[in-house]
């Protein structure tokens, strides 16, 4: 069973809206069902590697959200749901390929073909940018470089892998613009794409997603 890029966009646009409006059990329970089906998609090493990282930074913004007075409760709330909806993207990008999500923004939800590509190229960055810091790493480490130890010693080693890091970004910007300019991109760029019809898995999962988002508004007139 394989949804269409069209159903999973709705399924992760819905889940972002619900970590606002569900109790905290609720977003705890969506968090551990998109892990499980993250790792099922897609377990390699680079994924584990993104969600250690994510994992990290939810920590931090947590442990800000402490430092600038917020109650405990708050701040793990605040940190549980930024971790939701990065995870939701995740499993969108591990499920669909990037062509089919520009191509499902442009013929379904009628976004200009220009900034379909600019989001699903700042999607793509995100995977790019992690397998980039791992080989840079390899790189510093081949020179003599550790970055082993505690979680502050790991931190501190980032550092050193930003500049090039930011380097070999622009370097791909460039490449990018590049190739887009010699292929002609513009507004048929998606046309002959070959179309992804609705099959009944997505239409169930469309009707489960609109139960879902109503459930909280007809409990309250029961």
């Amino acid at each position: 069973m394989r949804l269409t890029a069209f159903t999973q966009i709705i399924i992760t646009i819905a889940v972002t809206a619900w970590v606002f409006i569900l109790p905290v059990e609720a977003v705890a329970t969506i968090l551990a069902l998109e892990l499980v089906l993250l790792l099922y998609i897609k377990h390699d090493r680079m994924t584990m590697a993104a969600i250690g990282g994510l994992a990290v930074f939810t920590g931090m913004m947590v442990l800000l959200q402490l430092l600038f007075g917020s109650s405990p409760r708050q701040a793990l709330f605040g940190g549980l749901r930024m971790l939701d909806m990065t995870i939701a993207f995740l499993c969108l990008l591990a499920g669909s390929r990037i062509q089919d999500i520009a191509k499902a923004l442009v013929d379904k939800f009628r976004l200009p073909c220009e900034y379909a590509f600019m989001l699903t190229t700042a999607l793509r960055f995100v995977p790019n940018l992690l397998a980039d810091s791992e080989t840079t790493l390899d790189a510093q480490s081949c020179r003599g470089y550790s970055n082993r130890g505690n979680i502050i010693k790991r931190f501190l080693a980032y550092i050193v892998v930003i500049r090039p890091l930011v380097m070999r970004a622009v370097a791909k910007s460039e490449t990018l613009a590049l190739s887009m300019e010699l292929k002609g991109f513009g507004s048929n760029t998606y046309k002959n794409m070959p179309a992804e019809p609705l099959r009944i898995y997505d239409y169930l999962a469309l009707l489960l997603v609109v139960v879902l988002s109503t459930y909280p508004f007809w409990i309250k007139r029961m």
